[in-house]
Formats: C-alpha cells, sequence, structure tokens
C-alpha cells in the first residue's frame, strides 16, 4: 500500500495515516493514524519522522492526551487518544495521506508529555 503521497513534506502537529509496524510481529503491520510530533529541522535531515500513536481505545493513561474530532482542522472520524509514552521513528514511505494538523495548544502538551516520559529520574 505505497503513499500516493511521496515527496510531500509533512509539518509537526500533522495527523496521518501510516502503515504501523506492530510490535510483537515486525513483519506486520497496521493502518493507523499517528502524529508527528518532529519538528522541522529534525525532519529535513532524512526521510524518516518521530511520530506518536494514537487510538480509538481511550483509557486515560498518564502520559495520553484525548483528542476531540473538534481539535483537529481536518478529519478525525472519532473521539481518540495520543499515546505520548510511545513515541517511534516512522520512513515517510508509510505514510499514506494527511488526516488533519493538530491544534496548537495540544501539540505543546503532547510534547511536554514526552518529554515527561523520557526524562531522566533519580
Amino acid at each position: 500500500m505505497p503513499s500516493n503521497i511521496l515527496g510531500t513534506d509533512f509539518i509537526q502537529g500533522s495527523i496521518v495515516w501510516a502503515l504501523y509496524p506492530l510490535t510483537d510481529k515486525i513483519d506486520k503491520a497496521k493502518r493507523r493514524p499517528v502524529l508527528i510530533i518532529s519538528n522541522r529541522y529534525s525532519n529535513d535531515l532524512d526521510n524518516d519522522y518521530i511520530v506518536l500513536p494514537i487510538t480509538k481505545a481511550v483509557r486515560s493513561e498518564s502520559f495520553s492526551i484525548i483528542i476531540e474530532p473538534h481539535e483537529v482542522e481536518g478529519d478525525l472520524p472519532v473521539r481518540s487518544e495520543l499515546r505520548c509514552n510511545k513515541p517511534f521513528t516512522l520512513r515517510s514511505s508509510l505514510i499514506i495521506e494527511i488526516i488533519g494538523l493538530l491544534d496548537q495548544n495540544q501539540l505543546e502538551q503532547a510534547v511536554q508529555l514526552m518529554n515527561e516520559a523520557v526524562k531522566v529520574v533519580s
């Protein structure tokens, strides 16, 4: 399922449909929404993006943010949860299509929570 949007430069805060690699079956992938969290300086380095997974299974976990459809400029179909403690790198060729752009306040909160999730604690 190759992307028909190859060559498109996505910006920080873009929510896209992507082929998401399964952690327990690395040879398989599932079509899932993800948030591009890497900034343009990082994105300009190569063909990878740092992303956070989005799920419609709302669990309200410590490092998660609830995203309402009205907080996305675009077409997020349902209330969803952004998993800020699960960042991973995604090759641009695995992006299928854009969904929309996350509200700036939610994006800032996601970056802050991701930083908290990886912060060194003594």
